[in-house]
């Protein structure tokens, strides 16, 4: 019987997987925050001065975010950015 091999010992396929999976915990963080604060993408995009179509490549994963960005996010719905390493 042939042996199957793990996917994420290929390091290409695992670094990948890995970005990704840190882009879209930083995605539900961003959509839960807006939507706790009863706002639109529109209306986050208004207090940022920046388009809708930015708020939500950032909400669905699609773009990586810089610390930049994150900082904006977080002082247009007047939050304070922490960033544990575990």
């Amino acid at each position: 019987m042939k042996q199957t091999k793990n996917i994420f010992d290929r390091p290409a396929f695992a670094k990948k997987f890995h970005q990704s999976s840190i882009r879209y915990k930083y995605a539900v963080e961003i959509q839960t925050l807006r939507a706790k604060a009863g706002l639109t993408q529109s209306q986050l995009g208004e207090l940022m001065n920046v388009p809708q179509s930015s708020i939500a490549r950032w909400e669905n994963g699609g773009t990586n975010i810089t610390i930049e960005t994150l900082e904006k996010i977080a002082t247009a719905m007047n939050k304070e950015l922490k960033i544990d390493f575990l």
